[in-house]
């Protein structure tokens, strides 16, 4: 029987190398570096992981000791033992739900029968004993790390992992602060003044200096706030308890959580970088005569670099103005951004619908998170990704109700989310003239 201690330092060893492993695919999946906060995780999960090893490698060479020993001393001749009463003997399992997931919400692929989410809803309306206790044995074994809230089962996370959805483009691409689950505003210090130029010394004896202001600090705060989504399930589908009626209802919240994701980003830079030309607003260019737009892309890039924290590597824009840009064409009808960059791709074919494009060396980004107005005049943006932070939960957690009669189930998605432009200088938003007075 195996050692069900060891066992569950392996669980966790394995849990520490999934972690670290995610991340690294995750920063080559967007093709970046990993972020600091990233690379932070992933120093402390190896330091566990490396204390970890340690105790498992010192408790496997102690079992395989005992083994051997057992194996010695039962080939060794025994005097024959006097016959015993006949007891009755009963075996005790040591694993518990802690020690690993009971398994209640598999996948139909792995066998599943049972409904993440018409066990919550049996257990909460219908006080169904069955369906909670296996709620309680689910919980028990995936929070066993300290993590709080309702979590869906691990197969769904995975799905969920798998798939590549529009909801994030810019949100992918911009720096990422895990919340966990506190909601406390963020002070991030920042130095707002220094030293003036340094003066050359024009005599032997030495000069005065000429003197700056004082050396003077700052912060930016980021306040998170809470965000909700819900829909109404119709009672027929809960009842089917199927683990499939899970991939349709986690797979639904969580993207309308990304699309809010998006749209909060794509917010924040358009109102928190510099104005770039809203004063003259730029007239979009004939057929033919595209110069003039991609000259605006690249003064935007050229103020970008002039903030002195890094070029310019993303451009956001609307759909539709994406497919402008692509029509885009100079005077000989050749046309002024290529398309250079595709989505990774498998046997399948292409994964994920991002549209990206290359204006002048920076990644442009077709995304549904820039707002196109017929009274407004359109915006985009020209930045440096890093310059904005999206912080975010790392647990969202899910509310029932049966709010509009027995026949649906209210369900719903909450979790911390805030933003900020850290560095307004690296964003550069640009205005286009799409309302003429």
């Amino acid at each position: 029987m195996a050692n069900p201690y060891l066992q569950r330092l392996q669980d966790q060893y394995n849990g520490l190398r999934s972690g670290i492993e995610n991340l690294q695919a995750r920063a080559v999946e967007e093709n970046r570096d990993l972020t600091e906060e990233e690379f932070r995780s992933v120093q402390e999960d190896t330091a566990k992981a490396e204390k970890l090893y340690k105790e498992i490698e010192t408790l496997t060479e102690f079992e395989a000791r005992s083994a051997k020993v057992t194996q010695l001393a039962a080939s060794l001749p025994r005097e024959p033992e006097e016959p015993k009463e006949k007891t009755e003997v009963r075996s005790v399992s040591n694993t518990t739900a802690i020690d690993r997931d009971p398994g209640h919400y598999r996948s139909i692929g792995e066998g599943g029968r049972h409904s993440f989410f018409v066990d919550q809803v049996r257990a909460r309306l219908h006080g169904d004993e069955d369906a909670r206790r296996r709620l309680e044995e689910h919980t028990r074994a995936v929070t066993s790390a300290g993590n709080p809230g309702i979590l869906p089962p691990k197969w769904l996370t995975d799905e969920y992992m798998a798939l590549a959805r529009q909801g994030r483009v810019a949100a992918a691409r911009v720096r990422h602060m895990a919340l966990g689950n506190d909601p406390r505003p963020i002070v991030l210090p920042k130095q707002t003044a220094g030293a003036n130029d340094i003066p050359q010394q024009t005599s032997e004896g030495g000069n005065a200096p000429a003197g700056s202001a004082s050396f003077t600090t700052g912060s930016d705060t980021l306040t998170p706030a809470t965000y909700v989504e819900y829909f109404d399930v119709p009672r027929q589908l809960l009842d089917a308890s199927d683990p499939s009626v899970d991939a349709l209802i986690y797979t639904d919240l969580r993207s309308a959580w990304d699309t809010k994701m998006e749209a909060l980003v794509c917010n924040a830079i358009l109102t928190g970088g510099t104005d770039f030309n809203s004063a003259s607003p730029l007239a979009w260019p004939a057929s033919g005569a595209g110069n003039s737009a991609i000259d605006v892309v690249i003064d935007a890039q050229v103020a970008v670099s002039e903030d002195n924290r890094g070029p310019a590597d993303t451009a956001i824009m609307a759909y539709s103005r994406f497919g402008a840009f692509r029509k885009l064409t100079d005077a000989n009808g050749r046309p002024l951004m290529p398309v250079s960059r595709y989505n990774p791709q498998n046997a399948n074919g292409a994964l994920g619908n991002v549209l990206m494009g290359d204006i002048e060396g920076v990644d442009a980004l077709g995304t549904s998170g820039v707002p196109v107005s017929a009274t407004a005049d359109e915006k985009f943006a020209v930045l440096r990704a890093d310059a904005v932070i999206l912080a975010e939960s790392t647990v969202l957690d899910f509310t029932y109700d049966q709010v509009v009669g027995p026949s649906q189930v209210r369900i719903g998605i909450w979790g911390y989310a805030g933003t900020l432009v850290r560095n307004p200088g690296s964003v550069q938003v640009i205005t286009i003239d799409t309302v003429t007075a």
